[in-house]
This record gives C-alpha cells, structure tokens and sequence, in this order.
C-alpha cells in the first residue's frame, strides 16, 4: 500500500515551523516557478459591527503570509488568494472586507499578490454523478492549488477541514444547492475535493474550533500545523487529532470508498511529531431536549410552550448563523412565563404537524416547504435568504416576542470576553505584518 507523507509539526509562535511543516512533507515537489498558485484560505465570515473573536475561525494571516514568502522564495510570481466570504451588508461582512481587515492588501504590495472575490465568479458548470456544480473558474484554471483550512468542528460535517473548505469555491446557488433535501451535504463535499483535488493542504490548527464552525464555538490554543500532499491523508490526520474516527465522518467515508483507502491512518506516513501526542478530544454537536423541542439551554431555564425542533443537513451557513441567534433573543425574551405554544422550522424540509398557535417558518426554504401545509394554524413568514436581523427582530416583536437586539449584542460580547486576558490568543496572528 501506497503511504501518503503527512507532516505534523508545532508551531510554538515560530514561523520557521510553518515552513518545516511544508518541507516535511515535501509539500512544492513539482512545483515550478512558471505555474499559476492560488491559495484558499478559510475566511468564512467577517464582522465589522459586532464583537467578533476569530481564533479557530478563520485563517490565521500568519499563515497565509508564510504561505506567500515561501511561493516567492520558490519563484513564483503568479500568486492569487482567493475566497468567498459570506456577504452581509449590515455587518459589512465580504471578502474584501475581511482582506481589508486582515491587512491582505500587503501581500499585494510586498510580494504583487492577486486577491480575488470568488462570490464574484466567474463561474463554471461541472456535471457530477447526478447533479452540478458552478466552480469559480479560477479555482478550476490554476495549476497548484493550495488548501489553507482551520483546525475546526463542524455543527452538521462534524469536522471543516481540507475538503469542506473548497466548498466556498462554488457559486451562491451551488453552496445553497448542497444543502439538499434528498441527498446528503458529505456527498457534494467529497465529489467537489475529488474533482479540485488541491496539490497541497496545511490544516492551521494554531487554534482549534470546539463546536464550530462559527464564533459562538469555543477556541483553543493548539498550535498545531498539518501538511500533505494528500487531502485526504491531511484530513483522515486533522479528524484523528480532533478525537474523531475517520470513519464517522461522511465525506472521508465516501472518499475511502471511492477510492479504496484506509480510515484507520494505516495508509499515513507520519512525518515529526507523534499523532497520538496531539489528540484533544473535541465536541461538534450541540445539546438538544430529548422531544426535539429545543436546546437544552431551554430546559435548563425552564423554557416551555415553545417547539423548536433541532436544525438539520438541509439549513445553508446564513440562516445557521442567523438560527443562533433567533435562539438568543428568545432566550432572552423569556420572562419565567410559557411562550404561547408557538413553533419555529428552519431548513428546508421540515413539515409542522400542526397544534400550535403559531409556526414561524425562518427563510424562504422553509417557507415553500410549508406552503400549503393544512396542519399550520397561523403560518409567520420570516422572508430572505437569509432572512436580515432586523427582520428577524421585528418580526418577533410584532408577534408578542419582546425580542432585544441588545440582548445579541451583550452575547457576542460575551463570545468575545472568553478570550481577554488570555495571553495565548493572539490578534497578531490575523493581521498580516505591518499592520
């Protein structure tokens, strides 16, 4: 059996590390300095309004600007970043906006790097087994793609490593299409890294995400860097480290399959440091009560005469996002007396059986899916895609729901305060040097 090189090496605040990290696994072999690189961090969202603490997030721009000085040490001139942060004007959250904020404008001075937008396209269509997707040409053009996940969690995957992060290289409409109501999230997620298939992954685990894949996660430090030629053997290592069997995992189990591969490590070649050394056992699902009527944080605090079924595959990352926050505002609505039997779906394929006063029905999906529901006693129709919170605020309130946004505010503000005073969580890490 053929072993795939995986480097696992500690990045203890020494950039050297990021580059050992690479070399171990002989990461730019047949790399040369004619061929067009893009790099695909993970920059999955951005906030400008709102407190929002990034370890285990995104990408660390110590990473990226590493990444960068080694491709020009290398030779090569042609060199594009690219990503499609999620978009939300009331947050001016963007891609520009997270390069702006990440200093990544730098790069384009120091080094004649290209930053790209790919919620901007241009795109192409490539068929499947089954279905399409539209790939941002230029993901599909380069000639060495370089995959820059984090060392994360994820609420649905259960792991966001190398292959869930090229999701962000497709269109709008395929990223909201891979949430599909028949078929499952890990199948487009494992078709889309068989077919990109990047020359190299570095998984950034300088912080890893408990229950991400997003801020309202708990960050730690791990400092731990994990390279391959090998997407999969990166991953198969990543999800390991994370204190998960490869095998639970979909999309590795469907990869293994297609493939004929191993998902016990068998098939890695462990290149510095020892995989068993590094394991911190992470958790990627949230509690919830046992009749699915909502988070366990509502029994906790008494919450009754509310149904609120747990998400599924099928909610796309905007409305997740938003749907953690509807959860707040509720929970600080709650005045010690029931709700009056109301219920809310998200997703895209859950159907009310009826007996509530009220059903609120989060985003456009869900709202065509119940449509013509005859079990819905009063149907409140949350529009968007996603909806916009202040939508969402109104909305509630004109529904007896004494929903504060300040009430948000003073969480994200709480996300944001675990991390104070802990000098191991460094902003540095997110702002390219210089800035």
């Amino acid at each position: 059996m053929e072993l795939s090189k995986v480097s696992l090496v500690k990045f203890n605040d020494e950039r050297l590390n990021i580059r050992r990290a690479v070399e171990m696994c002989e990461g730019f072999r047949g790399l040369t300095s004619a061929k067009k690189v893009l790099l695909k961090p993970n920059l999955v969202m951005w906030d400008e309004v709102l407190p929002f603490p990034r370890f285990g997030v995104i990408t660390t721009a110590l990473v990226v600007e590493e990444m960068v000085r080694m491709l020009k040490e290398h030779g090569c001139s042609d060199i594009t970043i690219a990503e499609a942060t999620t978009e939300d004007k009331a947050i001016n959250s963007g891609t520009l906006e997270a390069y702006r904020g990440m200093g990544y404008h730098q790069l384009e001075k120091k080094y004649g790097v290209k930053l790209l937008d790919l919620n901007r396209g241009p795109f192409e269509k490539v068929e499947f087994d089954g279905f399409s997707l539209n790939i941002a040409a230029p993901v599909l053009e380069t000639d060495f793609l370089i995959n820059l996940p984090v060392l994360k969690t994820h609420n649905t995957t259960k792991v966001t490593l190398g292959f869930k992060n090229l999701k962000g290289c497709l269109s709008r409409r395929s990223k909201i299409f891979c949430h599909h109501a028949e078929l499952p999230l890990d199948r487009f997620i494992q078709r889309l890294g068989e077919k990109l298939a990047p020359a190299l992954t570095l998984i950034d685990g300088i912080y890893a995400l408990d229950r991400g894949p997003a801020m309202n996660g708990t960050a730690h430090r791990a400092d731990i860097l994990i390279a391959s030629r090998d997407m999969f053997a990166a991953d198969v290592a990543g999800t390991m480290i994370l204190g998960m069997d490869p095998a639970g995992i979909g999309h590795l189990a469907e990869h293994a399959r297609r493939h004929d591969l191993p998902l016990d490590g068998s098939n890695l070649e462990i290149c510095g440091e020892n995989l068993s050394s590094l394991v911190m056992p992470l958790k990627w699902d949230w509690g919830w009560l046992e009749d699915n009527s909502g988070p366990t944080a509502f029994g906790r605090m008494g919450i009754s005469g509310i149904h609120y079924p747990k998400y599924d595959h099928t909610i796309c990352s905007g409305c997740s996002f938003l749907n953690n926050m509807i959860l707040i505002l509720l929970i600080g609505a709650y005045t010690g007396e029931p709700f009056d039997n109301i219920e809310f779906l998200t997703g895209k394929v859950a159907r009310s059986t009826g007996g509530f006063k009220k059903t609120f029905l989060f985003g456009n999906c869900i709202i065509r899916a119940n449509r013509d529901n005859p079990a819905i006693t009063e149907a409140v129709e949350i529009k968007g895609c996603p909806p916009r919170a202040e939508d969402i605020v109104r909305i509630l309130n004109e529904h007896g729901i004494k929903a504060d946004f300040n009430t948000y505010i003073q969480y994200r503000t709480s996300l944001a305060a675990r991390y104070h005073d802990r000098p191991e969580f460094r902003e540095d890490h997110f702002s390219v040097a210089g800035e």
